[in-house]
């Protein structure tokens, strides 16, 4: 603080950290009952790749979309909880689409994906729908109108 901030009681602004260490992107976990079904499922039915699994037997996991070509990349981390717990709401991940929801959507439902909310327009710009993975987590998937 200079000596003017300590005499008005105005503090300088606190340097932005994410700019300072260049944050650039978040990879949620999902507590899942078992690493490779839940890795198996991601790659199998919603089209991602698998980026590594540790442990034997497996017991941690990243899943990715994308090459960075449109945009980042999305990574998922999938840790081996041990257990299912039926909650109504475990939380939930969005993942930006940059065309065709309604094509996606539409895969998804071919391939049996549990579907809790389908494609709907929002006043807010985007067009999204929602669907359930085995271990109870939501993914709602969108795109700019």
């Amino acid at each position: 603080m200079s000596d003017d901030d300590t005499r008005t009681g105005v503090s300088a602004a606190p340097p932005d950290l994410g700019t300072l260490h260049q944050f650039h992107g978040v990879q949620p976990v999902l507590p899942v009952s078992d690493v490779s079904r839940a890795a198996r499922w991601f790659r199998d039915v919603l089209g991602f790749e698998l980026d590594f699994m540790a442990g034997e037997p497996p017991s941690y996991a990243r899943v990715k979309k994308g090459d960075g070509s449109h945009g980042d990349p999305v990574y998922l981390r999938l840790w081996q909880c041990g257990t299912r717990e039926a909650r109504p709401w475990r939380g939930e991940i969005v993942i930006h689409v940059g065309k065709d929801i309604d094509g996606l959507h539409a895969a998804y439902v071919k391939r049996g994906v549990t579907v809790i909310e389908p494609p709907a327009s929002q006043p807010w710009g985007l067009r999204e729908f929602a669907i359930r993975e085995p271990d109870g987590h939501v993914l709602r998937f969108c795109g700019y109108l």
